[in-house]
């Protein structure tokens, strides 16, 4: 699923409602392009242009909770030649001399005519997104502007250009590693993830806007069902209060040796994000952490730490305020605390690093945000960025010669829609090369509890790893605060069992004055009934999730952490459907394990 408005530009490229009578959708879009056309030869907008362009409205369609409403939108042919059509017109522009004012004007009128985001939502994402995308297309003179279609599309498969390469993984497999067994003695992981602490959060200002945040200091006051609580509020982010909550709470367990956290401190106020304010919020983020736990923390970046939204780069020769260089100068001087020197060259070159806590145990942290559809730099060069893969490999290789177990953790899930689906593939590969050395995969920002189960590319019925999902802290997507504790096994470091706790958020405002009350939703291996946590017995789970559909009922209400938005309206054949194959997908496209999925859940209606 695409992550909430994603930037201003692909907002010209999706089609929602369509309101025409008489004319059909190839007319309007045969307009469009004959309007930009005759602008481009007159400099002139003519005004039929205008009124085509308000034909494709797409009212906050870039917004993540409304995504999963309506999968034809994606599907609709017209969406990859009106993304052809509109990006075509701004390059071809901006390479006859069309100042950076002038093309953001024109966008902030585009935006507007469909309907995208209010005015100053649309200006300010313009206005900081524009200018990595027109000295792409300045310092690019080959660039087909089609390629951004294709990435910011794939799930159309619009197919304009060849995106392909691969890297080299090497042939064989990772020996077999022992088996935890029943008895085995443990350590505890705490693993939370995506807290978005908002500054400008400020309790009694309304909750439902037509902003992409609300409850913001700046916006007005909202009255009786429509006004932002104490702690957080659905749909949107939370308190710095919450935060402290949360590290109140956690210490609470004092049996935890490690803490996973899987990225996004920066709130979802992306219209107005500047490097200043985006390193002050994570300064005093992890300095709250700092001094909130006496135990290591391995961090990750989320894609909302860069400035723009999900924009990662690091180049010599790029101007300063478009590279990612002042965020991993940040990170490399805060994570300090927690990570050897060893760990400073990697971090400084991508924000990606490996350490071995214990003999016999390492952990990967990756940095998977330079591979989201929406980083902006995959038009400039998509192959291995950061040169990760090649990285991950050689690590890999020297944890099996080893003997070394591997966590690996990262922000977006790597089998997602999110993720180029190259990229995907590779890292795919990868994992099948080394899944005995892998014990585990640790993700985040999705915002609900979730996991995805990685197979056998020579045998697609073969589960051989699992990548686990943190949930969130935040509400935005209707889920109540969450973050799990993991039962590691001391000698094979696999994981044993996830105890997931959470609050009733609707509550905790009620009772402000009283601190959340949180308690356990689940043992994992108790609520779904596994033996283990081992991906074999993962992969029978989705085979009984698909034979009892009860029991993706019950992971509907827990994938919310039983909110009442996020649960109410119940989860279809549909939605199950839906379920099933964003647990079984490893690498967006391939469909095989899904279509199995379906077929078995037909069978059982």
């Amino acid at each position: 699923m695409v992550r909430h408005l994603i930037c201003w530009f692909t907002c010209l490229i999706a089609l929602t409602v369509i309101s025409c009578e008489s004319r059909t959708t190839d007319d309007i879009l045969q307009s469009i392009q004959q309007g930009f056309n005759e602008y481009h030869q007159t400099r002139v907008r003519p005004v039929y242009l205008d009124e085509s362009l308000q034909k494709f409205q797409l009212p906050h369609f870039f917004r993540r909770q409304e995504h999963g409403l309506n999968r034809s939108l994606y599907e609709n042919p017209v969406i990859c030649d009106l993304c052809s059509v509109v990006v075509n017109f701004v390059i071809e522009e901006r390479r006859m001399g069309m100042s950076d004012i002038n093309i953001k004007g024109e966008l902030q009128a585009i935006c507007s005519l469909l309907n995208i985001e209010t005015p100053r939502v649309c200006e300010g994402t313009i206005d900081s997104n524009a200018d990595i995308i027109l000295y792409i297309a300045d310092n690019n003179p080959d660039l087909n502007p089609a390629k951004f279609c294709d990435l910011m599309l794939q799930d159309n498969q619009c197919n304009f250009t060849n995106i392909e390469w691969t890297i080299g993984v090497p042939e064989g497999q990772s020996p077999l590693r022992p088996k935890p067994v029943e008895s085995a003695t443990t350590f505890k992981v705490l693993h939370v993830t995506d807290f978005h602490v908002d500054p400008m959060y400020t309790p009694n200002k309304v909750k439902t806007c037509n902003e992409p945040l609300c409850c913001q200091s700046d916006q007005e006051d909202g009255s009786g069902q429509n006004s932002c609580g104490y702690w957080a509020e659905y749909g949107n982010d939370v308190s710095e209060t919450l935060v402290d909550e949360f590290i109140r709470f956690a210490n609470t367990f004092e049996d935890v040796d490690f803490v996973y956290f899987t990225g996004d401190i920066v709130p979802h106020r992306m219209w107005s994000t500047t490097q200043e304010s985006n390193a002050a919020i994570i300064d005093k983020f992890l300095r709250k952490l700092k001094a909130g736990f006496s135990v290591p923390v391995f961090p990750t970046l989320g894609n909302h730490e860069a400035t723009p939204l999900n924009q990662y780069v690091l180049n010599s020769s790029i101007p300063s305020n478009l590279s990612t260089k002042w965020l991993f100068d940040l990170i490399e001087e805060e994570w300090s605390e927690w990570l050897p020197q060893s760990a400073m060259q990697t971090i400084a070159k991508g924000g990606f690093y490996t350490f071995s806590p214990i003999e016999g145990f390492r952990i990967i942290v990756i940095n998977s945000n330079v591979a989201y559809r929406a980083c902006w730099w995959l038009l400039q060069d998509d192959e291995d960025p950061f040169d990760q893969l090649a990285w991950l490999i050689e690590v890999l290789l020297e944890a099996e010669e080893n003997n070394e177990s591997v966590h690996i953790l990262g922000h977006i899930p790597t089998g997602s829609v999110d993720i180029i689906k190259v990229w995907s593939r590779e890292y795919n590969r990868i994992i099948n090369r080394f899944a005995n050395t892998i014990t585990g995969q640790f993700t985040g920002h999705v915002h609900v509890d979730t996991f995805q189960v990685r197979y056998n590319i020579s045998n697609p019925n073969q589960a051989i790893n699992v990548e686990w999902n943190g949930a969130s802290i935040v509400p935005y997507d209707k889920a109540n605060p969450s973050f799990k504790i993991y039962s590691i096994d001391k000698e094979t470091f696999n994981v044993i069992d996830i105890d997931q706790w959470t609050f009733n958020l609707t509550q905790a405002n009620e009772n402000s004055e009283l601190s959340p009350d949180w308690y356990k939703i689940y043992s994992f291996r108790e609520a779904f009934n596994v033996p283990t946590l081992l991906p074999e017995d993962i992969g029978k789970l989705l085979i009984n999730m698909a034979e009892d559909h009860n029991l993706l009922g019950e992971y509907h209400l827990y994938r919310f952490k039983n909110s009442d938005p996020g649960t109410g309206d119940g989860c279809d054949e549909i939605c199950q459907k839906n379920y099933l194959c964003e647990l079984s997908t490893s690498v967006y496209g391939d469909t095989s394990m899904c279509e199995y999925l379906k077929e078995v859940y037909d069978l059982n209606l």
